[in-house]
């Protein structure tokens, strides 16, 4: 093709028909000029292809993950509201609302349990720290995808709130109470397995309903696992945000 051109340009040249070989010029330029945008078409088009194709694996990737997120948070908030009724429960026999049949020793169990949340964010992350968030072309997406990590980051800040005041707990029963009559009540089959002794101390753990110290630990101890609570359903909340703009992105 390129002889063919430049046999017709010499042709031009060599009878003298500058009129016609200038024509011939300005086509073959024009030519080239479009082939270039042609080829820069092309590229653009292969490059938005590609960078379509990545978000739609971002997309996808961050969809399984924010499932496992919301599953695993759902059964953190149910696990931790479970605790409360338990904390409420010993607050109805407290002082003067002391009752003989009531026993403390399985509550103890589960009233110094913490459930911790522990999110899928490795794909997250990636994007953020490579820079290529920017692939995500939802702005509003984006922007929730953004605020997920500062509101986990609150979560867990409540999350060592409740820990820290629940050693507060342990300890106290440490002291005033008695581990070993609280283990044999325990549900947890591993603990149970331990066989552990009988106490060589003459000691009721519900003696502890009688004690306001105690009262006020449980009463502080519900405290913390509402704020917990709280920041719990936040996050569930803008989970299931991102879940649903993260299925209205992904082509079917």
């Amino acid at each position: 093709m390129i002889k063919f051109f430049r046999k017709i340009r010499y042709d031009l040249m060599e009878k003298n028909k500058t009129g016609k070989y200038l024509m011939y010029a300005v086509g073959e330029i024009v030519l080239v000029v479009i082939g270039i945008l042609i080829a820069l078409q092309l590229n653009n088009y292969n490059e938005t292809l590609n960078l379509n194709n990545q978000e739609q694996k971002a997309l996808n990737n961050l969809k399984l993950d924010f499932e496992d997120n919301k599953l695993e948070l759902i059964k953190s908030i149910a696990y931790l509201k479970g605790i409360r009724k338990d904390c409420f429960v010993i607050l109805n026999y407290t002082g003067n609302k002391y009752q003989t049949t009531f026993d403390l020793d399985s509550l103890l169990q589960t009233t110094t349990r913490v459930p911790q949340y522990y999110p899928k964010n490795g794909f997250l992350m990636d994007l953020i720290n490579s820079g290529n968030l920017g692939i995500i072309k939802n702005d509003n997406l984006r922007n929730k995808l953004s605020s997920w990590i500062p509101t986990l980051e609150i979560l867990k800040s409540r999350e060592k709130s409740l820990i820290d005041f629940t050693d507060d707990l342990v300890r106290y029963i440490i002291k005033k109470g008695s581990w070993l009559n609280s283990d044999e009540m325990t549900a947890e089959v591993v603990i149970r397995e331990i066989k552990f002794p009988k106490s060589g101390f003459k000691i009721d753990n519900n003696d502890l309903l009688k004690n306001i110290e105690f009262e006020n630990i449980i009463e502080n101890q519900i405290v913390y696992q509402s704020v917990l609570l709280d920041r719990q359903e936040k996050c569930l909340k803008l989970n299931i945000e991102i879940i649903d703009l993260l299925e209205s992105q992904i082509k079917k």
